[in-house]
């Protein structure tokens, strides 16, 4: 019910009072009476101003604007009220003397580059920015920007580049406008996301603005199940984003490619600067929420993005706090206590603390059992993770007999393409893997999940590319080294463009890299599997990774083959000397 206010949300505005400027749109005759004196009068031309929040409603009524205009009928009638001076409307209204003198303090340099969709309404907008402290001075670009270009010449994209550019630098912070969620209409829109590129190529900081009682249901929504939030805003594929003209799809299209580092790395730093917003909001409501269910409810889901995020420690802590709360005031055996409970087994076990993970798993999973019963989705979640467990303690036959239920379960009960039964899918993917005789069900099962995931979550999705990491391992346990490779390459670079190179799977990634070229015997494979091994020793101790150690003793292997192969001649020597040396820089 919730998520189908929200989406209806930006379908039910009412105008404004007539109070706050509901008249016709139809120019007032006065507004354009006299032209503006000198350019200096009004900051000059070139010179673009914003307007305090708290007069923001003023001006909308000032300039006979309608509540409900969206962004291409408020362009026009700007266009109409400043006809005479051909200047941006603030500028316009601080040179017009009297005509404007309730606000003409306000229209100054601004403070907040406000990023918005031209379909939001006036009232979207005006919502949004009451939301904000009223002191701040948001630059609005239907206001401060000048409307009146020729319809044969439009401004090139080059314009508009350099303006968002030169008012993010100008401002240092930039708030986006949200209307709807769990999935928003700006993070479907190309400039919004160029908006938010340039905001973080900046180090400006981001913040979200909503109408009052969207960002109330917004806040109930993540107190009750966070997930589906977080998944879009670490899942934005800006390829896929529209913008209104070609000219301006082909223009962020060229500015991406060759100056942003392509499309992967734009949508890391977008997804980024989404998730610090989204983890001080939570946060935010920890420290300020007076209810304790309330605050253990934010604890639970700051815990999860924690875990999601590889913070195993801020994890541990956040549901350490979430279950104790929950275990008093709830008792011990209530769904979300255990649901707490069984969210701090999964951090323990992918911390690699087996023992704490086998010891709360086990627990947990027996009382969620008797408390809401072996079918529901909780109860499957925890099933799936012990099974997960029992396999990365090489207890395989137990965790195959786990899995295996879980999934008939799951598929049942939440349907084959549920995070719960794709999460055990690989997990038994996994399991049959590491079973001799069951190879074929394990590749079978990683192409059914990798499909899946790549249709639900895309194909750079940290969840996708962990199947296909796992698949490609399949091929070089079975010495099908081409799949592997070309896999093993794809996953690698997926991974370092929407992780970071220095991410911990990212780094498995690329050790599993330098296996499948090992593998392959070849003077020229274990050249390219001992330069990769060489830079992945290098980062995995910066980054004191579970792996360097065996990362290091496979990097001595790869040498010691290539050295039989080449019988140790002084050509050998000096490749090795120099590629080491490129490397050692490297880490410098």
């Amino acid at each position: 019910k919730i998520l189908a206010g929200i989406e209806s949300h930006t379908q039910t505005r009412s105008h404004l009072p007539e109070s706050q400027g509901h008249r016709s749109t139809a120019p007032n005759s006065s507004f354009c009476a006299s032209p503006m004196s000198t350019g200096e009068s009004a900051g000059g031309a070139d010179r673009e101003f914003g307007i305090r929040c708290k007069s923001f409603p003023k001006v909308i009524e000032l300039l006979n604007l309608h509540a409900g205009t969206t962004g291409p009928e408020v362009q026009a009638e700007v266009k109409k009220l400043t006809q005479t001076s051909k200047l941006p409307a603030l500028n316009h209204m601080k040179g017009e003397g009297s005509l404007f003198e309730e606000v003409r303090e306000d229209i100054r340099d601004p403070t907040v580059f406000l990023s918005h969709c031209w379909q939001f309404t006036l009232q979207d907008i005006m919502q949004s920015v009451a939301t904000l402290n009223e002191d701040e001075v948001v630059w609005f670009d239907l206001f401060s920007t000048q409307q009146h270009t020729d319809a044969a010449k439009p401004r090139p994209f080059e314009w508009y580049e350099q303006t968002i550019f030169k008012t993010v630098q100008r401002t240092k912070k930039v708030v986006m406008v949200m209307t709807s969620f769990p999935r928003p209409i700006t993070l479907t829109r190309l400039w919004c996301i160029f908006e938010l590129y340039v905001c973080a190529k900046t180090g400006s900081s981001f913040d979200v603005a909503m109408p009052k009682d969207l960002r109330e249901l917004f806040l109930q929504s993540i107190r009750e199940d966070h997930r589906a939030f977080y998944q879009t805003i670490c899942n934005v594929r800006t390829r896929e984003c529209k913008a209104g003209r070609k000219d301006d799809t082909d223009g962020i299209g060229k500015v991406i490619t060759f100056a942003a580092g392509g499309y992967g790395n734009v949508d890391l730093m977008v997804a980024e600067k989404l998730k610090e917003w989204f983890v001080r909001v939570l946060k935010e409501q920890v420290e300020g929420s007076s209810d304790a269910l309330e605050r253990a409810a934010f604890m639970h889901a700051l815990g999860v993005v924690y875990q999601q995020q590889a913070k195993h420690a801020d994890a541990e802590a956040q549901l350490q706090g979430a279950w104790e709360t929950r275990k008093e005031r709830l008792g011990e055996e209530h769904r979300d206590t255990l649901w707490s409970r069984s969210w701090m087994g999964w951090t323990y076990m992918h911390w690699g603390k087996h023992k704490q993970a086998q010891e709360v798993l086990e627990e947990c999973l027996a009382k969620q059992k008797e408390a809401v019963g072996q079918d529901h989705e909780h109860t499957l979640h925890t099933m799936g993770t012990w099974g997960g467990l029992l396999s990365a303690l090489h207890r395989f036959q137990e965790g195959e007999q786990v899995l295996e239920e879980c999934l008939v379960r799951a598929r049942r009960v939440l349907g084959a393409g549920n995070d719960v039964t794709l999460h055990t899918m690989n997990s038994l993917a996994v399991t049959y893997h590491h079973l001799d005789g069951k190879e074929e069900e394990a590749e079978k099962l990683y192409l059914e999940c990798l499909e899946r995931r790549k249709e639900q979550r895309g194909e750079s999705h940290p969840e996708t590319l962990q199947t296909m990491s796992n698949l490609a391992v399949l091929y070089t346990k079975e010495r099908e080294f081409a799949k592997a490779e070309a896999m093993h390459v794809e996953c690698w670079r997926r991974k370092r463009e929407a992780q970071g190179e220095n991410h911990p799977e990212t780094l498995t990634t690329m050790f599993n890299l330098g296996l499948a070229y090992e593998g392959q015997d070849s003077l020229v494979k274990l050249e390219q599997a001992e330069e990769v091994l060489e830079e992945c020793v290098v980062r995995m101790r910066a980054a004191q990774h579970q792996l360097s150690r065996m990362a290091d003793a496979r990097l001595k292997q790869v040498r010691a083959k290539r050295k039989r192969i080449e019988g140790g001649g002084m050509c050998g020597c000096l490749v090795f000397r120099r590629r080491r040396a490129k490397i050692s820089a490297a880490g410098q």
